[in-house]
């Protein structure tokens, strides 16, 4: 009885069995609840989860569970999701199950062939996972109205023959990254009942077949991120579409007119579709993307009746003359217009000029503008701006400041050198993110917004010393101030930030002593640079232990530090020219030893005596634990041997007994 308990006690645990709402009976810990699934079903599923590596289970989600008939005591969804790792394996005892989804764990190797015996399966998903192999056989499953095999490693050529184009009652089918390496089958056409037909990121290339015009149930049709060639796909007939990505591919020429009423996002990115489009009067396109193609000009004006549109991208479009911005003004519910690497009528920009207010997100990167626009200062709703390489000069406006929900500012790659307004015009600003990277900035470092999490300047004419009053700002996590002319020491607070480069300034002084007397070291860094400056003294190895940066640069031409590198570091993989230039440094990867011939310093008496006393104190608490120990060790003694619980004796494995 007791054996029995455990089992279901921990059968509950792994099965992450929480108690779901719904209308067929969920398994709970009660042992008569492990009846109402009847037992052939909770030993297939025991039998089923001992396979696997569950120990990151999620008990709270929940999206997880197991669902069992009311009637006939059989599991019928089984869902574990993020949960488990190894390698799936032939089982077929759950064969009742309609509902099974392993999405995200970390599987590996093929689907077995036992999945055919799943013939009442409903719902397939297996995505999010590491499965490799051919397309599954999936002939047998012909109740299948969901499967999705997204994010593997499928690969292979996709037959017209697969058993794929045999699930008449598909709706959902979702093959997104995989590596098929296969043009499309003519064949997906026989799918007619599809809703959702995803392909994207799959390695398919060639003609999108006619036959997709077919699918007249279709509501969305993702084939961006692959290889697809020729005229834009026959999707005119499709009249259900709301959504369309065809972004990422090689599609060519015109576009006939678009008159699917219900079309709410069209993603067309990246092709090299030419001429201009047509809209039904109609239209509820609400998302457009359209950039990096070769459309012309007179693209825009029919555009600027589609008065649902909220999304507007139209990125480098090459067309022969300056865009009007305030065409857009009609599209009252715009909230994202991106018209980069396009020319912009200098005139459009003006503070007299009209463009949408609701706008949250503008970006202008590319366009050539030469002052900053004022058509920027009624955005009172604007949360991003991009003026990024551009040739704006002189001063950043002080209206900038104050837009109330101004986030993030690219202003890098331009001609700037100032600001408008007092020294602290940017502390009370709403900003948390700002790069004026590449630009004519000088002076002192500016007071920055005491929201402020990035920090990017670097390739400018800073002067002066990091100021103390960065370490104010609780909210930074990166600091990218490198090539400039600063001075000075590195301030103690740098240490908790994510991102420094204070690369290629003049900064003097040693690594400040407070990371070194930090018990966790460099504890937050992931990337550091402190290269080309005028640094010295030692490189303790102990700032660099327990130091988990992804990234560090410290080729110290021009800096003159002394004594051994710290060895076991990151430092070390560094190539040997890092540290020439340091004649007072010794250790690997240099020849030149620390020592000599010369036994290094032995430690002081004073720290011997400490290190006596510590061992006095170890040993005296190893004597407190000792007794308590002793006593719980027999007790759970007692017990293995009394019980001989079956899943312990499944841990320590067949050949190994327990002794009484």
């Amino acid at each position: 009885m007791f054996e029995s308990r455990v089992r279901l006690y921990f059968l509950k645990l792994i099965l992450l069995c929480c108690v779901l709402p719904s209308s067929s009976f969920t398994i709970n810990i009660d042992n008569s609840s492990y009846v109402a699934c009847g037992p052939n079903q909770t030993q297939a599923l025991t039998e089923f989860m001992n396979e696997f590596d569950s120990s990151h289970c999620n008990l709270t989600d929940p999206y997880n569970g197991v669902w069992c008939d009311n009637s006939t005591s059989a599991v019928t969804k089984l869902r574990l999701r993020a949960c488990l790792s190894g390698t799936l394996k032939r089982n077929s005892s759950l064969f009742r199950l309609e509902v099974l989804s392993l999405k995200k764990n970390g599987f590996v190797g093929q689907v077995p062939s036992s999945f055919h015996n799943l013939s009442l399966l409903s719902v397939l998903d297996l995505s999010q996972n590491t499965l490799t192999g051919s397309f599954p056989p999936v002939r047998s499953l012909v109740k299948l109205s969901v499967l999705d095999l997204s994010y593997n490693h499928f690969s292979g050529t996709l037959n017209p023959n697969s058993s794929l184009f045999e699930l008449h009652h598909l709706r959902h089918l979702d093959l997104c990254v995989n590596n098929f390496s296969s043009s499309m089958p003519s064949e997906f056409g026989n799918l007619n009942r599809l809703e959702v037909l995803s392909l994207c990121s799959s390695d398919f290339f060639g003609q999108v077949p006619l036959t997709i015009s077919n699918l007249t149930s279709l509501m969305e049709l993702y084939l961006d991120h692959n290889q697809l060639t020729g005229s834009f796909p026959l999707v005119q007939n499709l009249t259900k579409l709301s959504f369309v990505d065809f972004s990422y591919n090689h599609f060519s020429g015109t576009i006939p007119s678009l008159v699917m009423p219900f079309l709410s996002i069209l993603d067309l990115r990246r092709n090299d579709l030419t001429g201009s489009l047509k809209f039904p009067n109609s239209s509820r396109l609400e998302s457009m993307y359209l950039g990096i193609n070769h459309f012309e000009g007179t693209i825009i004006e029919p555009i600027s009746k589609l008065i649902s549109l909220k999304v507007l991208e139209l990125s480098f479009l090459n067309t022969s003359y300056p865009i009007d911005i305030s065409l857009f003004s009609p599209l009252k519910s715009l909230s994202l217009l991106d018209l980069s690497g396009n020319s912009i009528s200098p005139d459009s920009l003006g503070s007299k000029s009209d463009i949408p207010t609701n706008l949250e997100n503008l970006w202008l990167t590319g366009c050539s503008i030469s002052e900053f626009p004022n058509i920027v200062k009624n955005l009172e709703r604007l949360e991003f701006i991009g003026l990024s390489d551009n040739r704006m000069k002189g001063k950043v406006p002080e209206w900038l400041w104050n837009l109330p929900r101004l986030n993030t500012v690219l202003v890098s790659i331009n001609l700037l050198d100032g600001f408008e307004g007092p020294v602290d015009v940017l502390v009370n600003s709403s900003v948390k993110n700002l790069f004026m990277d590449q630009n004519s900035f000088e002076g002192a470092i500016p007071v920055l917004p005491l929201s402020i999490n990035v920090f990017s300047a670097s390739h400018n004419r800073f002067t002066g010393s990091i100021p103390l009053s960065i370490c104010n700002y609780r909210s930074l996590t990166d600091l990218r101030i490198g090539y400039n002319n600063l001075t000075g020491p590195i301030p103690q607070c740098l240490s908790n930030l994510t991102l420094v480069n204070l690369r290629k300034n003049n900064l003097e002084g040693s690594i400040p002593d407070a990371f070194y007397l930090s018990p966790l070291g460099f504890a937050e860094l992931r990337i550091f640079e402190i290269s080309d400056n005028e640094l010295t003294g030692s490189l303790p190895p102990t700032y660099f232990v327990n130091w988990k940066a992804s990234s560090l640069t410290m080729n110290e031409d021009g800096s003159l530090y002394m004594g051994e590198i710290p060895q076991g570091t990151q430092i070390t993989g560094q190539p040997k020219s890092s540290f020439e230039e340091n004649a007072g440094l010794c250790g690997l990867p240099l020849q030149e030893t620390c020592f000599g011939i010369n036994a290094p310093p032995t430690q002081q008496p004073k720290e011997e005596k400490e290190g006596e006393e510590e061992q006095v104190l170890n040993w005296k608490g190893v004597a407190i634990g000792y007794g308590p120990g002793v006593l719980l060790g027999l007790a759970i003694a007692q017990v293995i041997a009394s019980y001989k619980p079956e899943w312990l004796v499944k841990i320590i494995g067949p050949n190994k007994r327990i002794r009484r």
